[in-house]
C-alpha cells in the first residue's frame, strides 16, 4: 500500500503567477484516484512564501519531522516550486528524501524522483532548482521596486496598519490601489485609552481595561481581516495576544495615530520636510500634546501605582512624616478589619507608624470634607498647548546632513537639480521652524461648573478618589488629627492668581476654553 501526503503551498505574493490551493489539490487527487494510494494527509500552506524552508513550514514541517516519517511513503506536489523556490532548500530537501528513501512525484514532471537517484539526475535537478530561484528573486526586486515608488506616497505598501486604521481599496487614476482609513471602532477604543492616562490612570490599568474588553491587538486585527485565528506568541491558535503596560504606552506615543506614514520605524518626510500624511490623523495636534505630557509625567513619576488595591490610594497621607498611606486589612474571628497605615513604616524610622481604621477616615471624608469643601467649585486640570518646534528642528538638521552626504557621495550626480530642489525646502523649513518661539505648554484649572456638594453624590467610592486626585486634595491622617489640603481659596486669592499670569497665558486660556465650549467632546 501506498501511503501518500500531499504538499500543498502558495505564497501571498501577488506577482507569483501559481496555482490556487483548490487546483492544486484537485490536480493531486485526481492523480490519486488514477493510482489508486492511499493519502494519508494533507500539509496546506497559506501564505507561505516560496524562501522559506520547507522543514520550517507550519504545515509541511511536521510531516517532515522524524516522529512522522514512518506514516507516509510519497510526498506529492503538483510543481516543483511547490517544494521551494530557494535552491539551496530544495536541494537539502532532495537529499534528505533519498537519505530517508522517500519518494516525490512531481505532477508536472514525471521523471523528478528517478532524477533523484543518480548523479546526472541530480544535476539536471539543480538547474531545475535554479529556475524557480531565480523567479523568486525577479518577484522580491520588483516588489522592492514596487514599495520604493510607493513609499513616499499616500498609498499604503502593505503590512500591518497601525491601531486605528485599517487597508482598503479604492480605484485611482485608473488602478486599485491599497490605501489606510480610520477603524471607528478602534478610534474609540484609542481615545478612551487617552482619557484613562489623562485621567491619571496607570499604562497597566489601562492594558487591564482593553484584556477584560477583549479588544484585540493591531495584529490580531490583520490575522482576523485575513481570516485567520487570532494567536499569541508561545500559545495555541485562538488565544488572542494580550495588551501590557509597554504596548500601551508604545502605542500611545506612536505618531502613526497622527496618521504619518513610517519606515523602519521612522517617520517619512516628503521633499518640503513635512511628514508624509497617509490618513486622517486620530488626535489633534492639541490632543497629542497633552496626551504625550501625560504619558512623559507618568513615565518619569517614582511612585509606584497600585490599582484596585486601596480605595483611598493617593488621597490618604500619613499625617506626621508625609508618606504615603498604605491600605491594610486582616480577617479576625471572620471579621474584615481595614486600615490605613504609614507606608514608610517600619521601613523608616522617620515615623511611628500611624495606623487608623479605614471606615473612620472614608467617613471623616464625606463628613468632614463636605462640610468644609462642599460649596467649593470643582475644577478639571486642562492643557493649553504651547508650541516647541524643537524637535522636527533636530530632525530637519539631520536630514540636511545626510542629503549633503548623499551629495558627496555622488547619489545626485545625475540630477543635480533634484538635490537643489530638496536642499531648498529643508532650508526654508528650517529656517522657517527656527524663527518661531518656543512657548511651553501648561495646566490650567477649569471650573466644571459644578460644587463638591452637587457632584459627590452621583460618585461611588472609586469615582470619589479620582476626583480628589483630580481637584489635588490630599487628606493627611495622624493620630487623633485629621486636615485636608490645600485649604480652600477665597475669590481674591483666585483673583491674585489670575492676575500673576501674563497676557499671553491668559489669551491663550481664553481662546483654548472657548475653542473647548464649542467642542465640549474634543
Amino acid at each position: 500500500m501506498r501511503r501518500v501526503v500531499f504538499a500543498e503551498r502558495i505564497s501571498d505574493d501577488k506577482n507569483e503567477r501559481s496555482d490556487s490551493i483548490e487546483s492544486q489539490h484537485d490536480k493531486l487527487t485526481r492523480r490519486a484516484e488514477a493510482e489508486g494510494v492511499t493519502v494519508v494527509g494533507t500539509a496546506v500552506d497559506l501564505s507561505v512564501s516560496g524562501d522559506v524552508d520547507p522543514f520550517q513550514r507550519k504545515a509541511l514541517g511536521p510531516w517532515l519531522a522524524e516522529e512522522s516519517l514512518s506514516k507516509w511513503d510519497e510526498l506529492w506536489v503538483s510543481t516543483q516550486d511547490r517544494l521551494s523556490r530557494d535552491d539551496i532548500h530544495f536541494l537539502r530537501f532532495v537529499f534528505w528524501a533519498i537519505e530517508h528513501n522517500k519518494t516525490v512525484m512531481v505532477l508536472d514532471d514525471p521523471g523528478f524522483n528517478e532524477q533523484m537517484h543518480s548523479r546526472t539526475g541530480r544535476l539536471l535537478l539543480h538547474a531545475k532548482g535554479l529556475g524557480p530561484a531565480m523567479e523568486l528573486d525577479r518577484i522580491k526586486a520588483r516588489t522592492k521596486d514596487s514599495h520604493e515608488r510607493r513609499r513616499f506616497t499616500t498609498r499604503w505598501t502593505g503590512g500591518i496598519p497601525p491601531f486605528g486604521y485599517r487597508p482598503v481599496q479604492r480605484y485611482v487614476e485608473g488602478k486599485t490601489a491599497t490605501y489606510l482609513e480610520q477603524d471607528p471602532e478602534m478610534v474609540r477604543v484609542l481615545r478612551e485609552m487617552r482619557r484613562q492616562v489623562l485621567d491619571d490612570q496607570s499604562f497597566f490599568a489601562v492594558a487591564k481595561y482593553l484584556n477584560e474588553k477583549g479588544t484585540h491587538t493591531a495584529r490580531d486585527r490583520a490575522r482576523i481581516r485575513k481570516g485567520k485565528p487570532v494567536h499569541r506568541r508561545g500559545a495555541a491558535e485562538g488565544v488572542p495576544e494580550q495588551w501590557s503596560e509597554t504596548t500601551v504606552k508604545s502605542l500611545l506615543s506612536d505618531p502613526a495615530l497622527l496618521g504619518h506614514k513610517k519606515h523602519r520605524g521612522e517617520v517619512l518626510y516628503d521633499s518640503q520636510g513635512q511628514p508624509v500624511q497617509v490618513a486622517e490623523p486620530v488626535f489633534t495636534e492639541d490632543e497629542w500634546q497633552s496626551l504625550q505630557t501625560a504619558i512623559e509625567a507618568r513615565t518619569k513619576t517614582t511612585v509606584r501605582r497600585v490599582n484596585g488595591t486601596s480605595p483611598m490610594y493617593g488621597v490618604v497621607w500619613c499625617g506626621e512624616c508625609g508618606s504615603k498611606s498604605a491600605h491594610k486589612s486582616s480577617i479576625t474571628k471572620g471579621t474584615d478589619y481595614r486600615y490605613y497605615v504609614c507606608g514608610a513604616w517600619p521601613k523608616e524610622n522617620r515615623c511611628r507608624g500611624v495606623s487608623v481604621r479605614a471606615e473612620e477616615v472614608e467617613d471623616w471624608i464625606e463628613i468632614y470634607f463636605l462640610q468644609r469643601y462642599g460649596p467649593e467649585r470643582v475644577t478639571e486640570k486642562v492643557w493649553i498647548p504651547g508650541t516647541d518646534n524643537t524637535k522636527e528642528l533636530d530632525t530637519t538638521r539631520k536630514r540636511i546632513s545626510r542629503l549633503r552626504h548623499l551629495y558627496v557621495e555622488g547619489e545626485f550626480d545625475d540630477s543635480p537639480k533634484e538635490y537643489q530642489d530638496r536642499m531648498h525646502a529643508l532650508r526654508t523649513r528650517e529656517a522657517e521652524l527656527a524663527s518661531e518661539p518656543v512657548v511651553d505648554g501648561c495646566w490650567h484649572e477649569k471650573d466644571t461648573g459644578q460644587t463638591f456638594q452637587e457632584l459627590w453624590g452621583t460618585l461611588d467610592l472609586e469615582g470619589k478618589r479620582k476626583q480628589l486626585i483630580k481637584s489635588g486634595y490630599r487628606v493627611e491622617v495622624g493620630r487623633k488629627t485629621f486636615r485636608v489640603s490645600p485649604e480652600p481659596e477665597s475669590p481674591e486669592e483666585r483673583q491674585a492668581k489670575f492676575d500673576t499670569l501674563t497676557p499671553e497665558e491668559v489669551d491663550r486660556a481664553k481662546a483654548f476654553h472657548t475653542a473647548r465650549a464649542s467642542n465640549p467632546f474634543g
